[in-house]
């Protein structure tokens, strides 16, 4: 009989004896020995799950208890309606229409909000607002395709002119400070317009500019928040002249009367701003 030396065991374990020069194994000694590797191995794999519960109860009961805002920062500044799916993070005790984050406003917001425009002058005329519309597709049936709206700051007075081009609104600028300085005798102090060629960069309003004293403001490039006043009349007045363009049934080439009286019929409607 041969002995063999097993490496866990200080003395021989015979599993097989020499038969006529071969070595034949004991069968029963060899299914001891797998049944005890096999209750070793079941042993240490009990022990390993037991040890990998405790790790994930411990991940469990951290992940359920902070907070979900700390949540929100690990996770990219998910959004709430993407973290209601996600697991072991339990959302839905938060109330979460009222979760917001000041993180996530400045990061997807484009440009700073602008402050509500207040009225800043003291007087009729002390400061004005002008811009330019068009072109429009369609020229009206005495061929204009602009128009000029000027708007007074303390009174809110429109006034809009019909333009074939451009360059006729330095002319009806001039004449309108004039009708000012007759009509109600007050002077125009101050201009303010977007940074059209023909209202800030001509060689002729400039010169009117210097000539009288007008004090010109410019908004910055686009930015027409800044000369929101006449933006939003603008806005009013299209509307206001579509409605009684459709209500006529008038054809396209007749919107510059509808813009006149729809300027009409504004100056005389209350508005809550006064």
């Amino acid at each position: 009989m041969c002995m063999l030396q097993a490496p866990s065991l200080k003395k021989p374990l015979a599993i097989g004896t020499d038969c006529m020069g071969l070595y034949v194994l004991d069968r029963e000694v060899i299914q001891d020995m797998e049944l005890l590797n096999k209750e070793r191995r079941l042993v240490n794999l009990s022990k390993a799950e037991t040890t990998s519960n405790k790790h994930n109860g411990v991940c469990i009961s951290a992940a359920s208890s902070v907070n979900i805002d700390i949540w929100h920062q690990r996770l990219g500044q998910m959004s709430s309606n993407k973290m209601r799916i996600v697991p072991d993070l339990d959302v839905s005790q938060h109330d979460m229409p009222y979760f917001i984050c000041e993180i996530c406003l400045k990061a997807k917001q484009h440009r700073l909000p602008f402050p509500v425009s207040k009225s800043i002058s003291d007087c009729a005329f002390e400061l004005i607002h002008v811009d330019t519309w068009g072109p429009y597709h369609t020229k009206t049936h005495t061929g204009h395709r602009y128009f000029l709206t000027i708007v007074d700051d303390y009174t809110r007075a429109t006034w809009t002119h019909l333009m074939v081009t451009k360059d006729e609104a330095v002319s009806l600028l001039r004449s309108f400070v004039v009708m000012t300085k007759t009509q109600f005798g007050a002077t125009v102090k101050t201009i303010r317009s977007d940074n059209a060629l023909e209202l800030s960069k001509s060689y002729e309003i400039l010169e009117f500019f210097a000539s009288t004293g007008i004090v010109h403001q410019t908004s910055c490039v686009y930015t027409p928040q800044q000369n929101g006043i006449v933006e939003r009349k603008h806005r009013h007045l299209l509307e206001v002249s579509m409605a009684l363009m459709f209500q006529s049934s008038l054809p396209v080439k007749y919107w510059g009367e509808c813009v006149l009286a729809a300027t009409y019929l504004i100056n005389r409607l209350p508005t809550k701003l006064l």
